[in-house]
């Protein structure tokens, strides 16, 4: 039995009868530690993808990320390749590991939309 359920949360919409963000949490009769999420991000990943690949995003709710440093635990947990940041328009400080600040930019600087990935020529998963 997989340590995460899909849950629904408000704010999440319906394209094509998916859900999106794709939203997991903790089973409740489960107690997680940040070293229970990463071991089970690392032995479920088959799950997890599949739902990434069905949804294209997964907001993960209820589990104890609480510093800059856990969430570095919980993205390495994945075992991607490292999307470095280079170059991009905004200023951004790294924090701990992959964790990067989000954009500098002052506050009467226009951000126009945009994907976070939309600079990088080719992504996969593997």
């Amino acid at each position: 039995m997989s340590s995460f359920i899909e849950i629904q949360i408000p704010q999440q919409k319906l394209y094509d009868g998916i859900r999106f963000p794709a939203t997991v949490s903790p089973r409740p009769e489960t107690p997680f530690s940040l070293s229970h999420l990463t071991q089970s991000i690392k032995n479920e990943r088959p799950f997890l993808e599949s739902v990434l690949l069905k949804s294209g995003a997964i907001l993960f709710r209820g589990f104890p990320v609480k510093t800059a440093s856990d969430f570095n635990d919980v993205v390495e947990a994945f075992g991607y390749e490292e999307l470095p940041y280079v170059g991009g328009a905004a200023p951004r400080t790294n924090v701990v590991g992959r964790v990067f600040t989000a954009n500098e930019s002052p506050p009467d600087q226009k951000i126009p939309f945009h994907h976070e990935m939309a600079q990088v020529s080719i992504v996969c998963l593997s």
